[in-house]
């Protein structure tokens, strides 16, 4: 009779034997560097070689869907594959081994058992089930099912080989979870160091090849990317990626009609399709990118989608730019070459046509900076016209309104002081703006943009912080030296304002007319006779103020006789004082 003894240490030999086998043989298969679905498939023709068991089911874990998704199976059960599968957590045996994470050994009829739960797989023939979960400490991936026709197929031995499988193949999966999103994460950042030379020719050939390759990043059904130029009158196709009846080949198509793109995506919506988008660039939108896919998208792709959309928008905005938009307005406005006028005219849209030049120089906006690209070329394109040209550098807007021989003169003078109105009713826009003469009238691009400089430098000089203002060269034409001059009285000037302050002071605490007197005096140079005539008072009033002031100041006026500074000097200490009832008008008009 044999030992008892010999026959344990002989079972114990064949598990260890068969334990070993599984794990050398799994170990071979994680080595291979195979994907997930490949993995489990061979982990599942190990698992019912060393068990014996006839069928094996390997659900996956849908986290989208919250439930468990057959997905695997031995290929004698091939047919299921056709089926859809699914149950929730809880739900029949394999649920609630998933909801507990523990296995389940089961030698005798298990549709007699409770948990059972008629799944869709026909299990008639099976009389023996061990089901373990696929799990690790912080995450569940699925489960798989042994069946056998036998009864009593499946021992302890058996159980044990399965659980270790479950581990290992979580352990498996997770490794493979994370190399393929470090590997989304690498293509990620390097999106555009990857990109072809070929897309960065021109935007249809940016916009086909951004929206391939995202729809294959985010794994998604359709992507589109629908790119609006920040303070362009120019309009660009929208591209749309697809995935129709080949997902590995997508279809990419270009679209100028919104209307088009609107219903494609009104269409994905209706039918219940899971959508996240993203606005194109990095601060100032540019436009969107939107995907859509028939399960959820998850936090970390929403995440990726956004670090895809700024890398887009750079990408768009900085097509064919060589040098770039702000180079050449420098280019234009800095150059003193007709020919390199005319090169940078060219890059920014010019079509060759006669022009009047405005610069503005954009001073507050009370909106923020999406809401102001847009609004400028809703009006610019309701004021001014569609043939108008409209480029930007920082708070620098250039215009080329359209001009030709019937242009009446002064209709775009009106036409940009419509708009501003326009724009500071619905942005509240405060700006200095120049206008030169039409390049028609000019017969010279490099004087008409020259007279546009000279008229906004006199806007800026004159205007105020709150309001806007616009100037037409030919109204400084004359005097566009002026400023000049008034640098060069700016030393002397300024050595009055000092000299002079005490009487502002006076007339603030005293409600006197000081200051006034001197700017008078100073106005009819020097003399009292016209000076108190002008304020309407008798000359010796006129000459005890005198007096009064040279005591306050320390210097006799009438020892002075650069009476055109002492008057700006009078003038602007003036403007600072609070405006009174009584003060008499001013005599800035008078100068």
């Amino acid at each position: 009779m044999k030992d008892p003894r010999t026959s344990q240490d002989d079972a114990r030999a064949r598990f260890s034997e068969r334990r070993a086998n599984v794990l050398s043989g799994l170990i071979r298969l994680f080595t291979l560097g195979k994907e997930p679905a490949e993995l489990v498939e061979a982990a599942v023709n190990l698992v019912t070689e060393a068990t014996g068991g006839m069928s094996v089911f390997v659900y996956f874990w849908n986290e989208n869907s919250d439930q468990l998704v057959l997905s695997n199976m031995t290929d004698t059960d091939i047919a299921y594959s056709e089926k859809s599968v699914r149950m929730r957590l809880g739900e029949g045996l394999t649920g609630w081994s998933a909801l507990h994470r523990k296995p389940l050994l089961l030698n005798h009829d298990f549709r007699q058992d409770p948990r059972f739960f008629d799944m869709g797989v026909d299990e008639n023939e099976f009389r023996s089930a061990l089901i373990a979960p696929i799990h690790d400490d912080e995450k569940l991936y699925g489960v798989f099912s042994l069946y056998s026709v036998e009864g009593d197929a499946f021992g302890d031995d058996e159980l044990a080989i399965a659980e270790e499988v479950g581990l290992l193949l979580a352990s498996a999966l997770k490794r493979a979870d994370t190399v393929h999103e470090l590997e989304l994460q690498s293509a990620t950042a390097r999106f555009l160091i990857d990109l072809p030379k070929t897309a960065s020719a021109s935007f249809p050939a940016a916009a086909r090849e951004c929206t391939r390759r995202i729809l294959t990043l985010l794994d998604a059904d359709v992507c589109i990317i629908d790119h609006v130029g920040w303070l362009s009158m120019a309009t660009e196709p929208i591209a749309v990626a697809e995935r129709l009846g080949d997902p590995q080949h997508p279809k990419v198509w270009l679209s100028h009609s919104k209307t088009q793109a609107h219903d494609l995506e009104a269409r994905y919506e209706a039918e219940g399709y899971d959508q996240i988008s993203a606005t194109l660039g990095y601060g100032v939108s540019s436009g969107v990118l939107t995907c859509f896919r028939a399960r959820r998208f998850t936090k970390e792709e929403t995440r990726r989608l956004h670090m895809l959309a700024t890398q887009v928008g750079v990408l768009i905005e900085n097509i064919g730019m060589v040098p770039n938009r702000a180079a050449q307005i420098m280019a234009l406005l800095a150059s003193d070459r007709e020919d390199h006028m005319l090169e940078s005219l060219g890059h920014l849209g010019w079509k060759g046509n006669g022009f009047v030049p405005v610069l503005v120089q954009v001073k507050y906006i009370g909106a923020n900076a999406d809401t102001f690209g847009r609004v400028v070329q809703e009006t610019v394109l309701a004021e001014l016209g569609p043939e108008t040209l409209l480029a930007h550098s920082g708070t620098l807007l250039v215009l080329l309104l359209h001009a030709d021989q019937s242009t009446p003169e002064g209709s775009a003078q009106a036409r940009v002081a419509a708009w501003l109105a326009r724009l500071e009713d619905r942005i509240g826009l405060s700006a200095d703006v120049g206008v030169g003469e039409s390049t028609i009238r000019s017969n010279s691009i490099r004087q008409s943009l020259a007279q546009a400089r000279v008229a906004l430098a006199w806007s800026s000089f004159s205007a105020t912080r709150k309001s806007s203002q616009q100037i037409e060269y030919s109204a400084v034409r004359e005097v566009r030296s002026l400023p000049q001059l008034v640098c060069e009285l700016a030393p002397r000037v300024k050595m009055y304002l000092a000299r002079l302050a005490p009487l502002q002071h006076y007339d603030q605490r005293h409600g006197t007319q000081l200051l006034e007197t001197v700017e008078a005096l100073a106005h009819h140079g020097g003399s009292i006779v016209s000076a108190s005539e002008f304020l309407f008072i008798h000359r010796n009033t006129l000459r005890q103020r005198l007096s009064r002031i040279s005591a306050l100041i320390g210097v006799d006026l009438h020892q002075d006789s650069r009476w055109p500074e002492i008057l700006m000097a009078a003038q602007l200490l003036r403007q600072e004082m609070p405006k009174v009832a009584h003060a008499s008008p001013s005599l800035v008009g008078a100068m």
